[in-house]
């Protein structure tokens, strides 16, 4: 083997680690943990979970800690099955989280650019320029480490894709499988949704090349190998794919039974829940000029002080307090800027790069920005969410500028790969005739393109020079206002009884928008210094041909402290904690302490906290609430339609007195059919405890069959659950032999709890209507009596019921669902044979190059 072949690369490898390292370093050097919001908050979720785990070393496949109960596929399980998981931890080199991460981000991306013939150094360049545009590192200082993970391996994929169309089918298919298997394993849907967007894309690009070139056998060829090795990708990860098929018809993500608002609703999430988070249309700016609205939604005095230095010293504490951020989001966490250098780049290269691999990141790049802008172009968002099978699944549609940050990086460095190429000095024409005719035999490689002409390229650069000048000299230019009506209505309601004039609120603002235009100036010099500097650097090059390692080592110094320091903007040394402090991210409060010391099975309701966007509660109790983005459907309603008035009840009745707080935990039948039995309103302060709530079962006197999903959640406004059923008339033929019920004496009592197997005692003395207080979802739940599977349906919009005999039983809940243990079979065969196949490949490969060498 030929070890000098590999040393550059080597060498690379060792680079990220450095880089990853260096800027994560109060982890590698100090022991330390990234504080991590949504990890907290997973911790939160996935408590329950864990323990059982840890405990009884299977996985339960269910919680009861959030949202009074739902699957655990979303949030946490272990999938043997999957051999894949290997794989990952070998690339990462085991490095600890968050390096783990960013280092996936630079070696998947150097490893796209080496597959496309890219210099070493230039690929090193383009990986840097690509693992820290801001988003990526954003996602992982609030911890959404698996969307993270799915990012990292989009380049792979795409690599081994480009490798099988471009004449190495064996190799090309192993690495596109093995590398897809990976990234459906990092285990976010909507990243690998995108993805599939920008290989479809890909695809038309290459089935043109292939017509053009008359090839089409062997894109047909190349494209069943992919499909061949999509399928068995999927089948490692067929458990968690189906397992989320499964459970996503009956998540948020599924259609609503409810016929109200059905403008508003599509088959997946509803629109204005989709487009919520949509990335206004000059915010898009912001690739370029990561301030240029405001930056995050943080305080203008935390972040930028020297803002505030021109503005009126009687308004500058209000100010300084107000948010820097004045984009169309709710709020943001930072913008996403991928780089002014690569921006400028990427604008060549829609002049430079020639061949079809241009128009499908020009169409990829485009198709992000319009889906980004979500509202605010709605025609377009439309007709992808009626039209386009499984985009109405995914929210913040903003986030499809990952596929942005992917293209535009790679088009830059393809065009800096092209600049060099065409300008290069060290050859002869006829040496470089030779050169490119050499290319053109290699494996894979693109015709040359004509050679650049410098004009261009100048004409460019001065035009995105201008473009920053201006904005930097004039930061209104281009930008209405710098406030909303929203933001001003919002002061106006607050200064109500101020006796604050009109004027004086005017000219309040007028310092608002002065400090603001004063971040965006600064961050448009910014810009501006750095298009100068790479201008001037490219410029000299293509004038005075001196050598080209001059050229790429001045921009990856430029490249890497542009996008390097804007990223460390959004990961301080502020945001590290100590490893105790990570463990335990929700300390145990008064409240807790005393509701923990009932043995008893029972929910909680936490006022004190975002009931329905906070795991906290569920660390340590079984929650009414919880935080997560794909709750069940039905729940969700209930939460709209029933639990979220009567917390709005129970809310006013806290200051009016103990009285006023039992009257309205009586009529609350929603939260005591939940049996929320304890109800925080201060973590410091005994709960109130619930009395009304009616446990973990009981039985019902009378039903009542309602026609529809509407009929059903209306018939819950007045009803008393103690006494009454309500049951859609698709179960009524379970109910036919079934009239009514009367017996003081029968009781249902829980025996024992597992989040999996709820063991019940039943007594009476005919046959009763129960209703337990378990959410219902029959894909996986079956129940049984004396050992006899029974049938069971729902009440109450979101309970389960059933048929008791009369007697004395022993009624048992186990989650069984067949999905996950056919799913494991299939997942273990499938990674053993991908790792068979990508194995052989490799070994034909390494034998065939000893034989060459």
């Amino acid at each position: 083997m030929n070890v000098k072949k590999f040393l550059p690369h080597i060498i690379a490898v060792a680079v990220f680690v450095v880089i990853s390292s260096v800027f994560f370093s109060p982890v590698i050097f100090d022991g330390k943990k990234l504080k991590q919001s949504d990890i907290a908050n997973w911790q939160g979720a996935s408590k329950e979970i864990v323990d059982f785990r840890d405990k009884n070393n299977s996985e339960p496949l269910w919680t009861n800690s959030m949202f009074g109960g739902m699957p655990a596929y979303q949030i946490s399980t272990f999938y043997k099955g999957n051999l894949i998981r290997f794989v990952d931890e070998a690339i990462s080199l085991g490095l600890p989280s968050p390096l783990n991460y960013l280092f996936i981000y630079l070696l998947g991306f150097y490893f796209l650019l080496i597959t496309l013939k890219v210099d070493q150094r230039l690929a090193v360049l383009g990986a840097i320029g690509f693992a820290f545009s801001s988003y990526f590192l954003i996602i992982l200082e609030v911890g959404h480490n698996s969307k993270a993970g799915a990012i990292g391996y989009m380049a792979p994929v795409i690599a081994g894709i480009i490798m099988t169309y471009r004449g190495r089918l064996l190799l090309g298919g192993a690495l596109t499988a093995l590398f897809l298997a990976l990234e459906l394993n990092a285990g976010h849907p909507q990243i690998t949704y995108y993805l599939l967007l920008t290989v479809v894309l890909l695809g038309i690009a290459e089935l043109y090349n292939a017509v053009k070139e008359k090839k089409l056998n062997y894109f047909i060829k190349a494209s069943l190998i992919l499909i061949v090795g999509g399928m068995l990708a999927v089948g490692t990860n067929i458990t968690s794919t189906m397992a989320t098929a499964e459970y996503g018809k009956y998540s948020t993500r599924g259609p609503s039974e409810l016929t109200s608002d059905k403008d508003n609703q599509t088959s997946g999430l509803d629109r204005d829940y989709i487009t919520s988070w949509s990335y206004g249309k000059s915010e898009t700016m912001t690739l370029m000029i990561p301030n240029y609205k405001g930056g995050a939604s943080e305080a203008i005095g935390n972040f930028d002080k020297d803002a505030l230095k021109d503005v009126d010293p009687n308004f500058k504490q209000n100010i300084a307090s107000f948010s820097a951020y004045f984009g169309d989001q709710p709020f943001t966490q930072g913008p996403v800027y991928i780089g002014a250098i690569l921006c400028l780049l990427f604008v060549l290269g829609l002049f430079i790069v020639k061949g079809p691999i241009k128009w499908w990141l020009l169409s990829a790049t485009v198709l992000s920005i319009f889906l980004a802008w979500g509202k605010h172009f709605m025609g377009f968002t439309d007709f992808f969410l009626d039209y386009v099978p499984g985009y109405d699944k995914f929210r913040s549609v903003s986030m499809i500028l990952v596929i942005a940050e992917f293209t535009i990086p790679l088009l830059a460095v393809l065009a800096l790969n092209e600049l060099i190429n065409s300008y290069e000095s060290s050859f002869s024409r006829k040496a470089k005739a030779h050169q490119q005719l050499q290319n053109n035999n290699a494996e894979g490689e693109r015709k040359p393109i004509a050679q650049v002409s410098s004009k261009t390229v100048n004409y460019i650069m001065g035009a995105m020079l201008a473009i920053s000048l201006l904005i930097a000299a004039s930061p209104g230019i281009f930008t209405d206002k710098f406030y909303s009506d929203e933001e001003y209505n919002r002061a106006v309601e607050q200064t109500k009884g101020q006796k604050i004039s009109k004027e004086t609120l005017n000219t309040f603002f007028d310092g608002v928008e002065t400090a603001r235009k004063a971040i965006v100036a600064s961050d448009a010099w910014r810009t501006f210094i750095f298009l100068l500097l790479a201008s001037a650097l490219i410029f000299a090059f293509n004038k005075y041909r001196f050598r080209k390692e001059f050229l790429i080592f001045g921009l990856l110094l430029l490249v890497g402290v542009d996008v390097i320091s804007v990223g460390s903007r959004y990961i301080d040394k502020k945001d590290y904690v100590s490893k105790s402090a990570y463990n335990t991210p929700f300390p145990m409060s008064h409240a807790d302490e005393l509701i923990r010391q009932d043995p008893s099975s029972y929910r909680v309701l936490n006022l004190a906290a975002n009931t329905f966007n906070d795991a906290s509660t569920s660390y340590y109790h079984q929650s009414i609430g919880g935080y997560h983005g794909a709750k069940l459907k039905r729940y969700k309603e209930l939460i709209d339609y029933r639990l979220t008035p009567e917390m709005g009840a129970l809310q006013a009745s806290l200051n009016k007195g103990d009285t006023a707080v039992r009257m309205a935990l009586k009529s609350q039948s929603s939260l005591n059919m939940l049996n929320s039995k304890y109800i925080i309103y201060n973590p410091d302060a005994p709960p109130i405890v619930n009395n009304n709530v009616l446990g973990n079962a009981w039985f019902v006197n009378e039903y009542k069959i309602v026609p529809n999903a509407d009929s059903e959640i209306a018939a819950l406004n007045n009803f008393n659950p103690k006494t009454t059923a309500i049951i859609d008339q698709r179960f009524k033929s379970n109910l036919d032999a079934f009239k009514s019920f009367s017996d003081s004496t029968a009781s249902i009592t829980l025996l024992s709890y597992q989040p999996n197997d709820l063991v019940y005692e039943s007594k009476s003395n005919a046959e009763g209507l129960a209703v337990f207080s378990e959410i219902y979802y029959d894909k996986g739940w079956n129940v049984y009596v004396d050992g006899q599977l029974s049938p069971y349906f729902r009440t109450n919009y979101v309970l389960r019921g059933m048929l008791v005999p009369s007697g004395n039983h022993k009624i048992e809940w186990k989650f069984e669902p067949s999905v996950y243990y056919t799913g494991e079979k299939i997942s273990l065969a499938s990674s053993i044979l991908l790792l068979l196949m990508v194995a052989g490949v490799g070994f034909t490969k390494w034998k065939k190059n000893n034989i060459n060498e």
